[in-house]
């Protein structure tokens, strides 16, 4: 990242055209070294599933499953590809579906998904609870 570290390298990646940013940017970062690929692409692994598996715990979750995508994608040319046809789906839903759609019906729509999203987590947390995976909360203790 000779010309402008992150900074550069971000304004590289916001220039490039939808639906092939990913895979140059996986041209650019490919490393060449086969254990040391590996260990990058085990380490995006390991950081995606560490966040689904914490995912009821506060923090920052999401950008963990970001940087293991960014890892992974910089290694392995078929991931970069899956995200940029995804990258390319999710533009378009939102300019034919999302965009179009009345205010009101934008915020049902994220009211119900926060709804959904809630109900699980609480019942996440009953079912830990019930099970005794939370005894280690010093409130909790018997």
């Amino acid at each position: 990242m000779g010309d402008g570290g992150i900074r550069g390298e971000l304004r590289k990646i916001r220039r490039a055209e939808p639906g092939g940013r990913f895979e140059e940017t996986h041209e650019r970062h490919r490393i060449s070294n086969q254990v040391v690929r590996f260990s990058v692409i085990a380490l995006g692994l390991l950081l995606m599933v560490a966040s689904a598996v914490t995912f009821w715990v506060p923090g920052p979750n999401f950008v963990l499953v970001l940087a293991g995508l960014a890892l992974v994608s910089g290694q392995w040319r078929a991931v970069a590809k899956l995200l940029d046809r995804g990258e390319v789906a999710a533009r378009r839903w939102n300019e034919q579906t999302w965009d179009p759609m009345p205010l009101w019906r934008k915020r049902l729509v994220l009211f119900v998904l926060w709804l959904v999203g809630a109900t699980i987590a609480a019942a996440l947390a009953w079912f830990s609870y019930q099970q005794g995976a939370l005894n280690w909360l010093p409130w909790l203790e018997d």
